[in-house]
């Protein structure tokens, strides 16, 4: 029950239920509510529980039992960088091969133009850490 998850964190944490409502800019009969399981917090105030006690949501909704942090970490927030930009080449590549043959040599031309004068500007990107995977299947 999530009033007894709350409970508990709330203690560890060292906030009373006054303290909490306060922190949470709620009154203390909304705590009170929570407490008795007649009511459960809105969306907005289980995310700020969450961001208070540095847990995830499931674990205060009793739906896990994993403790760890809500923060995404530098290693996550990097990766989640890499998937968008792997989303991002894919739906370029996608739009490229829709192309008939005239698109497709005007677009190769743009793009060889464009890396000369990356080149002569010396301002071309490193590639040497990009590797790169196509799968094309018919």
């Amino acid at each position: 029950m999530f009033a007894e998850r709350l409970k508990t964190i709330r203690k560890q944490k060292g906030y009373t239920q006054v303290s909490l409502a306060e922190k949470l800019e709620v009154s203390k009969g909304t705590i009170a509510m929570w407490k008795t399981g007649k009511r459960t917090p809105d969306f907005e105030t289980l995310i700020n529980l969450s961001d208070l006690f540095d847990v995830r949501t499931d674990y205060l909704l009793r739906k896990s039992d994993d403790t760890s942090s809500a923060k995404l970490t530098d290693e996550d927030i990097e990766q989640l960088g890499r998937w968008e930009l792997e989303d991002t080449f894919t739906d370029i590549f996608k739009m490229y091969l829709s192309l008939d043959s005239f698109g497709k040599s005007t677009v190769e031309s743009l793009i060889k133009s464009e890396r000369l004068r990356c080149h002569e500007q010396s301002t071309l990107e490193d590639t040497s850490k990009i590797k790169i995977s196509i799968s094309i299947e018919k």
